[in-house]
C-alpha cells in the first residue's frame, strides 16, 4: 500500500486488522462478522507494518508499506480473498487515512506437507533439542477462566495453544488431543533460559496492551518421539500463526531457531543452526 501521509503510527496491527475485516465485509458481510466474533479458534493471523523499538511505524507520504495475513480456512476466507485479489484494486482505511493498494500477492501451501517438512528438521536427532523463541511483538497468554493475561511463556501455555490453532487449520491432519499433549509438554519441555522484558503500547482510544517481548530458550526432551517431532513442527507453525491473545492483530509474533545440543547441554557451534544461547 502507498502511504497518503507522513506521520508516526502507533502499533499498526490493530488498525490493519480492522481494515482487513472491513475489506472482507465489502465482499461477504456474514463472513467478516463470523471471522472476528467467533468464540472458537480464529482462523487467521496478521503480520503488521515494520516498526521501531517502540513498536511504532514511521510513515512517509508516497512510500510503500506492506502487511501480511495468514489464512487457515481454505474453504471460506481464502476464497473471498482470492476474489478481492482478482477484482478491482481496493483501498484500505487505516485510522482516518485511505491507503491505495498497489499489489496483492497470494501464495497457498498444503498444511500436511509443511508439517512433514518442519518435523523432518529433526530427522535422525536423539535426546534433547534446544528451541529458541524470539517474541518480536508484545505477547499475552490466556489464563483459563480469567480475562487477565498471563505474561510468562511457560511451555505448557505456549505449545498446547499453538496446537489448538493447528487443529483448526482447514484440511490439516488433527495430530493430537490438546489435553494429552499438555501432559506430555509438562514432562518434556522446559525453559532453559530467557531474556524478557514487559512492554506497554498504546492502541488508540485510550486503550493499551501490556505484553512481554524478548527471547526464551526451551529444551525439548525425547525429540525423536512422535510428540517431540510434533513440538518442533508446532514451533515452526508459530511463525505463521503467532502466539497468544490478539494474535490476529499481530501480537505474539515470533521467530524460531533450533539448536543441536552438545554433550554438556549447551548449544553446539558445529553444524546445524545456532540460536540464542541459554544464560
Amino acid at each position: 500500500m502507498t502511504s497518503p501521509t507522513t506521520e508516526r503510527m502507533s502499533f499498526s496491527g490493530v488498525p490493519l486488522r480492522a481494515a482487513f475485516l472491513n475489506l472482507l465485509k465489502q465482499y461477504d458481510e456474514e463472513l467478516s462478522d463470523r471471522v472476528h466474533s467467533s468464540e472458537s479458534i480464529r482462523t487467521y493471523s496478521l503480520i503488521p507494518f515494520p516498526f521501531n523499538s517502540e513498536f511504532e511505524t514511521e510513515l512517509e507520504e508516497g512510500k510503500e508499506y506492506s502487511f501480511s495475513v495468514n489464512l487457515f480456512d481454505a474453504d471460506a476466507l481464502t476464497e473471498t480473498v482470492m476474489r478481492i485479489a482478482m477484482g478491482p484494486t481496493p483501498e484500505l482505511r487505516v485510522h482516518q487515512h485511505i491507503f491505495p493498494v498497489r499489489r496483492i500477492d497470494f501464495r497457498s501451501s498444503v498444511p500436511d506437507e509443511m508439517m512433514v517438512e518442519w518435523t523432518g528438521e529433526v530427522e535422525g536427532l536423539h535426546g534433547t533439542l534446544g528451541v529458541a523463541f524470539q517474541f518480536l511483538t508484545p505477547t499475552q497468554l490466556a489464563q483459563y477462566g480469567m480475562d487477565e493475561a498471563y505474561l510468562l511463556p511457560v511451555p505448557e501455555k505456549v505449545f498446547p495453544a499453538i496446537l489448538r490453532v493447528w487443529n483448526s487449520v482447514a484440511k490439516a491432519t488433527r495430530v493430537e488431543h490438546v489435553s494429552d499433549y499438555y501432559e506430555w509438554v509438562t514432562k518434556n519441555v522446559y525453559v532453559a533460559g530467557h531474556r524478557l522484558r514487559t512492554v506497554k503500547i498504546p492502541l488508540g482510544r485510550r486503550r493499551t496492551v501490556v505484553g512481554f517481548v524478548g527471547r526464551v530458550y526451551y529444551r525439548v526432551k525425547d525429540v525423536e518421539s512422535p510428540l517431540g517431532r510434533l513440538t518442533i513442527g508446532l514451533a515452526r507453525f508459530a511463525e505463521l500463526c503467532n502466539v497468544g491473545k490478539n494474535r490476529t492483530a499481530g501480537l505474539g509474533r515470533v521467530r524460531v531457531r533450533l539448536d543441536r545440543l552438545a554433550g554438556n547441554g549447551r548449544p553446539s557451534t558445529k553444524g546445524g543452526r545456532t540460536g540464542v544461547p541459554a544464560p
